[in-house]
């Protein structure tokens, strides 16, 4: 009984060591793959070599990241170039990565004071459409030595940049500053207040007789118009008594040629009568039948048709005796 209780516990206690060394195995295959210990053990790259004017923070195993996904890493700590013109920074890229040669390398860094990384990213020519991976012309080689950019976002070139932008603030500052002194001791001076006051006063003054002849010029409009309107009402009169008048004219004019008709109708009557054959001519050109139509009339007014008695005009017994014919 006793016996096989220790060789139960020494079988229990080979299997949690086993387990346990197990675990450790396998934290340690996991953190060779997926750690900066276990770079380019288990996956296939090609180098790329790029030179930097600067490499501040860049340090062996940094990221290199193309469009914010990480391709690679700096396989070496930088290197001064020859001359110390800049530092030399060795790269290893995933070989199923294409990087296009139209690209630019430069160093950013993941935060305001995060941790420094080699960024690639596309030139402004670059035309994705038109990107062939497969064309070794297109692409960046193994081996290939690139020129990167220096870096634009670490701490130290912000704050270069922050000190001129202060810089030339002071400038500015300094400018306003004179400006606004010549304007409190020029423009802005007592004298100047004043005569500005002055020219208020001026304005309100002349808004006010500008309502007041706004308002007489109003009433002298509405006169106008009252006016405009009388006239109106008198053309029309005119023009109604212009229209009898031409009437009251028509009618004159043809009374006139109705009375011209008649006179040259008497006219003519009285040349027929004075020239002519009929009895008015012989009438009027008889003297002798004249003098016996007008005996004739006396007589028949004295005595009438049946008592007539033939008596000359003059008061004799008979009127002369007629022509024989």
């Amino acid at each position: 009984m006793s016996t096989a209780n220790p060789n139960r516990e020494r079988a229990l206690e080979l299997k949690a060591g086993l387990f346990v060394i197990i675990g450790l195995v396998f934290i340690a295959v996991m953190a060779f793959k997926f750690g900066r210990l276990g770079q380019g053990l288990f996956q296939s790259y090609y180098q790329v070599t790029v030179d930097f004017p600067s490499a501040d923070g860049i340090i062996k195993n940094s990221d290199v990241q193309l469009a914010g996904a990480r391709i690679g890493y700096v396989s070496d700590k930088p290197v001064i170039a020859p001359g110390g013109s800049g530092v030399t920074i060795p790269l290893q890229i995933l070989s199923s990565v294409k990087i296009p040669r139209q690209t630019t390398f430069e160093i950013s860094s993941s935060g305001l004071l995060g941790d420094k990384f080699v960024e690639i990213k596309p030139s402004v020519k670059f035309n994705a459409a038109a990107f062939d991976p497969s064309d070794a012309s297109q692409v960046i080689e193994s081996g290939s030595t690139i020129q990167g950019q220096a870096a634009g976002g670490d701490l130290g070139t912000l704050q270069t940049k922050g000190e001129q932008v202060f810089d030339e603030l002071k400038v500015e500052i300094e400018k306003l500053t004179e400006v606004t002194n010549k304007i409190n001791t020029g423009i802005l001076s007592a004298q100047n207040q004043a005569n500005i006051t002055e020219t208020f006063a001026n304005l309100k003054d002349t808004s006010e007789h500008f309502n007041l002849a706004t308002k007489d010029l109003e009433a002298v409009v509405n006169n106008g118009n009252d006016a405009i309107n009388s006239a109106k009402t008198t053309l029309a009169t005119i023009n109604t008594s212009a229209a009898d008048a031409r009437t009251v004219i028509d009618g004159a004019n043809k009374a006139l040629a109705s009375a011209q008709s008649a006179l040259d109708t008497a006219r003519d009557v009285l040349a027929r009568a004075q020239t002519g054959n009929g009895p008015v001519a012989t009438l009027l050109n008889n003297r002798e039948l004249s003098d016996n139509l007008k005996a004739l009339v006396e007589n028949l007014r004295e005595h009438g048709i049946l008592f007539y008695k033939n008596r000359p005009a003059d008061g004799s017994a008979s009127p002369a005796p007629r022509p024989a014919h």
